[in-house]
């Protein structure tokens, strides 16, 4: 248990120190926009590309990794839009908002520490891997869903594909991934200062992204309707890690720390930014509160998770 303690504690410490900050007004809660845009396009894709440039490709793609991921996200995504249609009677737009939640992982501000904190060092390999599936399949998959529930399939089917499109490719991390890819092919290097300087960019990604998201949960009230929020809760923390344990009874050759990495990454909490992707459908304040609440409970289960495989 002490083992858990010392892998969990560091990383809540920290949003529980970037909660305090912002509450009590030591950074503005205008500051954490700046922090969030430093991350995500400075300090991870600096961490990414470092990383990837210096691996060979052959160690980087690991294609049952990249099936499981994206087997165990859309099933979750189905079984939480059917059980939320069916069980809880709601419309299939509402439906397709709680299956992106229990589907996204928040794999650059929470998983990637908790997976440093683990490991001792970073395994890059499997986060970019993660960052693939969940931008390039999982998210698109479930943005077409509630576009083509709104009913505007004919009026803004091509206006849907590119907004997917501009997503992931603007994407910070994606665009650090491929560039990082073509270094890593042609065997190309970087003129040492600038390595050197996004080394320590990337020193700087997961503690900067755990501030974050500690001082993004300042002023979220708890709103809306319970059974809702702990179904989706249920499904990110719980069903989404459960149904990738099974699947990797499928693959025995592959490396135990990226079955480990794995089950981190579909056991965190939904991402960031769920209330603002998700909260143009009319359900903001239903997004927020179960961030809140998902990312208070990822806790406990990945407490009690790491205390199965440390």
């Amino acid at each position: 248990m002490e083992a858990v303690i010392s892998i969990i504690a560091p990383i809540f410490f920290l949003i529980f120190i970037g909660f305090l900050s912002v509450r009590y007004s030591v950074l503005p809660q205008a500051a954490i926009l700046g922090l969030s845009r430093f991350v995500l396009y400075l300090a991870m894709p600096a961490l990414i590309f470092i990383k990837l440039s210096s691996m060979a490709l052959n160690e980087v793609l690991h294609f049952d990794y990249l099936a499981v991921y994206a087997a165990s996200g859309l099933a979750t995504f189905l079984i939480t839009v059917l059980l939320s249609w069916r069980l809880l009677k709601s419309g299939l737009v509402d439906a397709g908002v709680r299956g992106v939640g229990a589907t996204m992982s928040n794999s650059a501000f929470i998983g990637f520490p908790v997976l440093l904190q683990f490991f001792d060092y970073p395994l890059t390999q499997a986060f970019v891997m993660a960052l693939m599936v969940e931008n390039i399949i999982l998210l698109p998959v479930g943005l077409i869903f509630i576009e083509t529930m709104l009913g505007k399939k004919e009026s803004t089917g091509q206006s849907l594909l590119m907004t997917v499109l501009k997503r992931i490719s603007t994407n910070p991390l994606l665009i650090a991934l491929v560039v990082g890819l073509v270094f890593s092919v042609f065997e190309l290097r970087l003129p040492s200062f600038i390595g050197k300087g996004f080394d320590l960019l990337a020193t700087a990604a997961s503690s900067v992204a755990l501030i974050v998201i500690g001082g993004s949960l300042v002023g979220v009230t708890i709103k809306g309707q319970w059974a809702p929020i702990l179904l989706v809760a249920v499904g990110k923390l719980v069903l989404f890690p459960v149904i990738v344990t099974l699947l990797l009874l499928l693959t025995p050759t592959m490396p135990n720390e990226l079955k480990i990495a794995l089950v981190i990454f579909a056991s965190v909490s939904m991402f960031s930014s769920y209330p603002i992707i998700c909260g143009e459908y009319g359900s903001r304040s239903f997004c927020a509160s179960t961030l809140l609440i998902t990312t208070v409970l990822s806790f406990f289960t990945l407490s009690v998770l790491l205390r199965f495989v440390v």
